[in-house]
Order: structure tokens, then C-alpha cells, then sequence
């Protein structure tokens, strides 16, 4: 249905208390990309809270097709909400009749100069709630947006207890000896960064484990992944450069990996 068409209920308990899971896809050649991977961590998401999606992956795959068609979409992002449907006093719902909607979105556009000189990312204490759940709860992003366009950033870095767990919209990496290194734990794994650490299992050694804010600070590399953005490097963290500020070997050969696999998919 058209957009201004579109109703959901005020009782909506995705709407009252902020219980719904979501995941986001991008297109290449106007076909969704990744779309087993996403619909799968959406399924896992969605079991976190007691959710069920109240469709097959083809019945999915088939209108988000449609949608894709109907809006005329060349290159778009696709979204998928699942909330937990309609709760009259707002705590009580029927998991089996939640909320499901699919979403185009014009696709997200990260300036081409990310890639060649990297991003910055500033920090900010605090971990998320359910972190191996995509939870639709942006409270802490979208509360400090505005410090990301003051510093130029393109993300905050997530940090508690001394460890960094995640960018707010991305999967956070560094390169320590040589090895690729990310937390193992209390974060959501991101589809990108799945693809390109299997396509380079050959080349570089990926140690999932406790990465502590210092090491982060002290990285000989570090880049961030994401379903949009691909692998962008990071070069500045707050105020402190990134090895030697300039994009590191290891990243570089992330994004061409990256962008073969995505040409390869158009």
C-alpha cells in the first residue's frame, strides 16, 4: 500500500515500549543482496524476543521483490520491522500476531573521500540491551547524532568496562600484529563483516575475543562494516589517529574483497 496509506495501531507495543526487532538490506542491480543472511539474523532476533515472523523466507523474498517493482527502485535499502503486535495495556501481546513490515528507503549514500583518506568515529560509553539482537531501541545514537555532525564522525564506538563492543550502526575491527581482531561476545554479528572474514580466512588470522578501548586507540588499523557502507577505515578515534592516520594494507584488501564480492553479485 502507499506509504501515507500505511497504519499501525497506537496500542502497538513496538510503538509503546519500543519491543520490535528489525534488519536492512541494500540492493545491487536492483536484487536484495545478502537476503538469506539477513532474514536469518532477523529470525534469531526476532526468537530473542519471542517473536514470530509471520512468513516464509520465499513469501518474504517474493514481496519484497514486488515492493522493490512497485516503487520503481533501482538501487534501494530494504527494511523489515517486526514488532509485537497490538497490547491494549501495554505490557500483553500474542507473539503470533505481531507487526511485520517491509520498507524501501532511496539507498544511503557514504562520501567516496570515507574510503580513501577514513572515517572517524567518536566514543561513548555504554552497552547495549540484548546486543545479539537487531532491537529497533536507537535511544543512545540518536540522542548524541548531533556530536557525530559536530566531529565529522561517521559513527559512535560503543565502549564499557574498558572494552569496545560496537560502532551504533556497524561492526568494529582492528588489526593488531597483523591479525584482524573484533569482540566475541555482547555484540551482533554483522553480515559484511561475516562475508569478507570468510573470504580472507586464507589470508589473515581473525581472533574473536576482548578488545579493550586502548588497543583500540593503539590499533595499526581499524575499519567498521556494515550492510550500507560496506568496509569504510577508520583512521581517527576522538582525537587520537589511527597508526599512522593513513588507510592500512589489511583494509584496503578488506574493501577491494568487499566490492568484487558485490560486483560479482550485480
Amino acid at each position: 500500500m502507499p506509504a501515507e496509506q500505511a497504519a499501525v495501531s497506537p496500542y502497538d507495543v513496538g510503538l509503546l515500549r519500543g519491543y520490535a526487532v528489525f534488519d536492512l538490506l541494500q540492493t545491487i542491480g536492483g536484487v536484495p543482496f545478502q537476503f538469506t543472511e539477513h532474514i536469518t539474523r532477523l529470525r534469531a532476533s526476532a526468537k530473542m524476543l519471542g517473536l514470530e515472523v509471520p512468513a516464509t523466507d520465499d513469501e518474504i523474498a517474493e514481496i519484497t521483490v514486488e515492493l522493490l517493482r512497485l516503487n520503481e527502485c533501482t538501487e534501494a535499502t530494504v527494511r523489515y520491522v517486526l514488532t509485537g503486535g497490538e497490547s491494549p495495556d501495554g505490557m500483553h501481546f500474542d507473539p503470533s500476531t505481531p507487526t511485520f513490515l517491509i520498507i524501501t528507503h532511496n539507498m544511503f549514500e557514504v562520501p567516496e573521500q570515507f574510503y580513501v583518506t577514513g572515517a572517524k568515529l567518536i566514543t561513548h560509553e555504554y552497552r547495549r540491551e540484548l546486543p545479539e539482537a537487531k532491537t529497533t531501541n536507537y535511544l543512545t545514537w540518536l540522542r548524541n547524532h548531533h556530536k557525530l555532525d559536530a566531529a565529522g564522525a561517521i559513527d559512535v564506538l560503543y565502549h564499557a568496562d574498558g572494552l569496545v563492543s560496537e560502532a551504533a550502526t556497524a561492526s568494529f575491527y582492528v588489526v593488531r600484529d597483523g591479525r584482524i581482531c573484533a569482540p566475541g561476545e555482547g555484540v551482533l554479528r554483522g553480515t559484511i563483516g561475516e562475508l569478507v572474514m570468510g573470504l580472507t580466512a586464507s589470508e589473515y588470522e581473525l581472533v574473536l575475543g576482548p578488545v579493550t578501548l586502548e588497543e583500540a586507540f593503539g590499533a595499526e588499523e581499524a575499519f567498521i562494516t556494515s550492510s550500507v557502507r560496506g568496509v569504510v577505515p577508520i583512521t581517527r578515534i576522538d582525537d587520537s589517529t589511527i597508526g599512522d592516520g593513513t588507510v592500512g594494507p589489511v583494509t584496503t584488501r578488506l574493501m577491494e574483497i568487499c566490492r568484487a564480492a558485490m560486483k560479482k553479485a550485480d
